[in-house]
């Protein structure tokens, strides 16, 4: 499936928010909405080009599940080299 520019550039904005929002949440021990938007990312990479996306947000959801710091930040790591690689 083939996504038009304008909702790929969007999609990408709303990953970049993501990953801000998954920052503070972290500081601020709020794993339920961390595992909220490891769903998200779970189900909606693929439909968006992009596996890898669905497998961190895997990878997020489970582990803040798990309250698992030291994994969290890893896929968190992860994430941002993800969009970093975006140019």
């Amino acid at each position: 499936m083939h996504v038009p520019n304008d909702i790929m550039i969007k999609y990408i904005e709303r990953r970049k928010r993501d990953f801000e929002e998954c920052l503070s949440f972290l500081e601020h021990s709020q794993f339920e909405e961390i595992e909220k938007v490891g769903h998200q990312l779970k189900g909606n990479g693929a439909t968006f080009g992009h596996p890898e996306v669905s497998l961190i947000g895997k990878n997020l959801e489970q582990a803040a599940h798990l309250q698992d710091l030291e994994t969290l930040e890893v896929y968190l790591k992860q994430f941002s080299i993800w969009l970093s690689n975006l140019h």
